[in-house]
């Protein structure tokens, strides 16, 4: 009986225990205070929106690395300076003359920033392939003689941002932000290396004409470990290490997206009935030669991109919306050609609108759009009073917390297997010894903001996003 009694004692206690309620000062000790964090860089703040004060926070001033949440900041300035009905447009036109069912020239498709062309993450926009195709038909034009230019000038060199680290570039997640952008800006790249070392055969899917694969790797007997990087100068994907005689297949950044997409037109041509003679002179040979617009191709609205991007924590979208906010910026003023500082034009117009906002940016360092460049540093303080200002701000009925995903499986089993994790929103960041959370809940109508942003932990990513998840769940459970 003794024992009985001690055992339902036991039970009793550890129920408790499960059940025990945290005040969001007390979840954030009990989070803080964990053993893995103890030489971390550690930032949290809680925020009441309805009384707009913290009522938890650790080191709320002190500046940490932002990974991907910085991807809430450029969307937020998105929204405000662009619209949430922006669409990114990219006119095709006709350089030349249409005579009896001929047009000699060229077909020009001009580059203007917009990163969605040809998305595989928004398949049900228009396909400008297609669009052109259907148009040059409509016109009655039956033969081409000419050629199709991808005009990537829109902005200039470099394509990625310059606080980006080299060994990134080759990634899909490194994939660059160009005027032309097609396809993601990214390429299925499969090789083959002989004993040696050497590439003994390689393609690209879709195909990107000039694009090169250069190996200097050395051969190996048994060991393979091939390290990738890009080079914008040839252009060409870089392969370095050690290989045995093997067959790799990867996706990489493709560098010179605007040749993909010029080459997908000129296929679809060959198939489309309308018979294509490639002319390099078209142009010089016709008089009178005259610009006409054959294809105004339309993006998604800005609120389905920016519902991507979040979701999916896409870079190139991310930082494709800082140099669209730069653009803007730098057009209404009236400066001419893009520069190539462009991003820091970008970064300027955000902290302007979140200052006009009245959100303090002195703790906002901000270097791109996406959070891929680890200078990118903010406070909790920050994400707070971005967060907070966000809560209370309706694009034509569209808030922030309307974009962002949910917690669902992103922070750990314990969230996941918990209600709450449906009803929190929230934008996930990490990069080597980062991992970071901001947002709301509930996401219906948040009544609370969170910023959550740890560097240098000692334990696993899995284990830090699950305590993280933990600490969520001890914030909110009952509220």
């Amino acid at each position: 009986m003794k024992r009985i009694s001690l055992f339902l004692i036991a039970a009793v206690a550890a129920v408790s225990q499960l059940m025990a309620s945290y005040t969001p000062q007390e979840a954030v000790n009990k989070f803080v205070s964990h053993s893995s964090l103890r030489y971390a860089s550690v930032g949290v703040q809680v925020i009441d929106l309805d009384s707009a004060k913290s009522i938890a926070s650790y080191r709320p001033e002190q500046a940490n690395i932002t990974a991907s949440t910085m991807k809430t900041v450029v969307s937020s300035a998105a929204l405000g300076l662009l619209g949430p009905h922006f669409r990114f447009e990219t006119p095709v036109y006709l350089d030349g003359v249409v005579s009896d069912g001929v047009f000699k020239g060229n077909i020009v498709i001009r580059g203007l920033g917009d990163p969605t062309i040809g998305s595989v993450f928004l398949p049900n926009q228009p396909n400008i392939v297609a669009e052109i195709i259907e148009a040059l038909k409509a016109r009655g034009i039956t033969r081409v003689e000419g050629t199709v230019v991808g005009d990537d000038s829109y902005y200039g060199y470099p394509y990625y941002d310059e606080d980006w680290d080299v060994g990134d570039l080759a990634y899909d997640y490194g994939a660059a932000v160009h005027a032309l952008s097609f396809h993601d800006n990214l390429v299925k790249v499969s090789y083959t290396f002989d004993g040696r070392g050497r590439v003994s055969k390689s393609s690209f899917c879709p195909p990107v004409p000039g694009l090169k694969v250069i190996s200097r790797c050395r051969g190996s007997r048994g060991r393979n470990a091939i390290t990738p990087y890009m080079d914008y100068s040839v252009p060409a994907l870089v392969l370095t290490g050690e290989t045995t005689a093997k067959s790799y297949g990867n996706t990489y950044a493709n560098p010179t997206p605007a040749p993909m997409l010029v080459d997908s037109v000129e296929r679809a041509l060959l198939h489309s009935g309308i018979h294509y003679d490639f002319d390099a002179a078209a142009c010089d040979n016709v008089s009178q030669a005259e610009r006409s617009l054959l294809v105004l191709h339309k993006s998604p609205e800005l609120t389905e991109i920016i519902t991507s991007l979040l979701d999916r924590s896409d870079n190139m979208f991310a930082h494709a919306l800082l140099r669209a906010i730069g653009a803007r910026d730098y057009e209404t003023r009236g400066l001419g050609e893009m520069p190539s500082d462009l991003d820091a034009i970008g970064v300027n117009a955000v902290k302007h609108w979140l200052e006009l906002q009245g959100v303090d940016t002195e703790p906002l360092f901000m270097r791109d759009g996406s959070g891929l460049a680890r200078a990118n540093k903010a406070s909790v303080n920050f994400f707070g009073d971005m967060l907070s200002m966000m809560a209370h701000r309706r694009f034509d009925g569209v808030r922030l917390c309307d974009l962002m995903p949910t917690a669902s499986d992103r922070v750990g089993k314990t969230l996941e297997n918990n209600p709450l994790s449906s009803r929190i929103v929230l934008k996930s960041g990490s990069m080597r010894h980062v991992r970071c959370f901001v947002g709301y809940y509930p996401a219906d109508e948040p009544r609370y903001v969170f910023a959550v942003l740890v560097n240098n932990f000692t334990c696993s990513q899995s284990s830090v996003k699950e305590q993280i998840g933990t600490f969520l769940c001890n914030l909110f459970e009952g509220k």
